[in-house]
């Protein structure tokens, strides 16, 4: 996937069993790695306790 002007990279290290599954769940999705995570962290951002914590800091508010 080509990244786009309104997005930005950062690394992350897993260990390789992780590592290994998220490759496999995103083969049998006809995903990827990307993808997948990218999924995973909007899904991590949506639960209740992140947003308490969002709206808490007005994060919602923050810019480039």
């Amino acid at each position: 996937m080509a990244k786009r002007k309104d997005q930005r990279e950062f690394r992350v290290y897993v260990p390789d069993e992780v590592y290994r599954l998220i490759q496999s769940v995103a083969a049998i999705r006809d995903s990827s790695v990307n993808a997948v995570v990218n999924e995973a962290i909007e899904f991590w951002l949506a639960d209740e306790n992140q947003q308490k914590t969002i709206d808490r800091h007005r994060l919602d508010d923050l810019e480039g």
